[in-house]
């Protein structure tokens, strides 16, 4: 996925303006990328009050911690501020049986091949990073983009069937192997979670 030059112009235009601790830069990405990044808390949370949170939440992040990494871009790195606060907002409202998500069952699947990041070094963090990196670069595109929309875009079976014009079943059984595929991935670096 390459950006393209209006793109770069946006992300330095942010970058820039967080450098100068401008708020508008928040202002900047919530107009940009505000239904994107609610979508994604929603899918995630189930809940707009939850969504609408954790978007506040990442934002708070983003102004405290910008990016670092002048190659990721600044739509990546917020989404994944918002996604990892929608998921902490799941596992805190499951572990209390305050409301179950959907999201949740989606956790539970890839459990088995990755652990949480959370306190593991940063050499076995970019060990991590790396293998996945690998791993989705070895998919072909149908399963690229059916791993992506279940595991990172929060999207039910049912929806990433409809999505991808494939039955809900065939949807599992790509997961299930792709699963499999990561985890033995994952041994073949080294990482054993």
């Amino acid at each position: 996925m390459s950006l393209k030059s209006n793109d770069i112009l946006i992300d330095r235009k942010i970058r820039e303006l967080l450098s100068n601790r401008d708020e508008r830069a928040l202002t900047e990405v919530q107009t940009r990328w505000g239904k994107l990044l609610y979508g994604l808390a929603f899918r995630i949370t189930g809940s707009a009050a939850d969504a609408e949170e954790c978007i506040n939440d990442a934002l708070l992040d983003l102004w405290q911690r910008p990016p670092i990494d002048p190659k990721m871009p600044v739509l990546a790195y917020v989404s994944t501020l918002v996604r990892r606060r929608a998921v902490d907002r799941v596992r805190y409202n499951t572990a209390e049986r305050r409301v179950g998500a959907s999201y949740a069952c989606a956790l539970d699947e890839l459990d088995e091949c990755l652990a949480d990041p959370e306190g593991q070094g940063d050499t076995e963090v970019s060990a991590i990073r790396d293998a996945l990196q690998a791993f989705l670069d070895e998919l072909d595109e149908k399963n690229r983009t059916v791993f992506l929309l279940r595991y990172y875009g929060a999207f039910s079976n049912r929806d990433v069937a409809r999505r991808c014009g494939m039955g809900e079943r065939a949807v599992e059984m790509r997961l299930n192997r792709m699963r499999k595929r990561l985890r033995q991935l994952l041994n073949a670096y080294g990482i054993y979670l």
